[in-house]
């Protein structure tokens, strides 16, 4: 009886095996690499708990993470409430992965990572909805194309931080690479902002800023028709149509950089990219 029973039980498992595909698609190889990628996946699962503002997070666990490629206003600047708040509707209390390029930190400690939630790109989707611009920072440039051209879709379509200013008189001259030794030569770079209307325009509330965090911010200045004033990123007195932004190192980047101009509100006047 045994060898009957053996071979009735052969006859029922062939063709189930071969029924439901088992026979030919199980693979104990590919099984194993699945776990694997799911184990892996899960791994890499981050609950976000904290906004810190508009590029900068905390996960569970207390690690602060820096969105790569980005950079979102900072305090007391033109929409930084907004694009803060707007990153806390996206992530807060939400799983994400984390992914990183070359860079595992910055110089304050951060993470520095593209955080995916399901199928958004949450790095590139800040720039596409003008609550960021775009913060090139080799050798970090995995996105970079991705992220520049959600720029200008915000740019083209003035959203967030693009919207633009009445003022639109200014015209901006930068000189960024200073002669010889840039760190020895810092007045060596400035920027000259044109008055190319007819109209008085007073610079109480503007503000420079460059791609990354510095910022340099207007005191009560007129600036007449057809004249002219010039802002050195170095250190000296300020004149009638001469400024120093004061600052110990260089100012602009010799390789990329972009200059933005903003008026009181914090709406954009102009900007210079290069």
């Amino acid at each position: 009886m045994r060898p009957l029973i053996l071979f009735v039980l052969i006859l029922i498992f062939i063709p189930s095996a071969f029924g439901c595909g088992l026979f030919y698609e199980f693979s104990p190889a590919d099984n194993l690499n699945k776990i694997k990628d799911e184990k892996e996946s899960e791994k890499n699962t981050h609950r976000i708990t904290e906004i810190i503002d508009g590029d900068t997070v905390v996960a569970s666990g207390g690690e602060r993470i820096r969105l790569l490629g980005i950079n979102a206003p900072e305090e007391g600047m033109y929409f930084y409430s907004e694009s803060a708040e707007v990153l806390e509707i996206i992530l807060i209390n939400k799983d994400v992965k984390l992914e990183k390029d070359v860079s595992d930190r910055d110089i304050y400690g951060r993470s520095l990572r593209y955080i995916f939630m399901n199928d958004l790109f949450v790095n590139l989707e800040m720039v596409k909805r003008g609550f960021a611009n775009t913060y090139t920072y080799p050798p970090d440039v995995k996105y970079a194309g991705e992220i520049l051209e959600a720029e200008r879709y915000a740019r083209e379509n003035n959203l967030g931080i693009w919207e633009l200013s009445d003022i639109d008189s200014v015209k901006v001259e930068l000189v960024y690479d200073a002669p010889g030794d840039d760190n020895e030569n810092i007045n060596g770079e400035y920027v000259i902002l044109e008055n190319t209307g007819e109209r008085v325009l007073n610079t109480r509330g503007w503000t420079i800023k460059d791609s990354g965090t510095n910022i340099y911010f207007f005191g009560n200045l007129d600036i007449f028709p057809g004249s002219s004033i010039i802002l050195f990123s170095g250190q000296g007195d300020d004149g009638a149509d001469k400024l120093y932004w004061n600052s110990p190192t260089p100012v602009w980047n010799n390789d990329s950089d972009t200059l933005y101009l903003r008026g009181k509100e914090g709406l954009l006047i102009d900007l210079y990219s290069y």
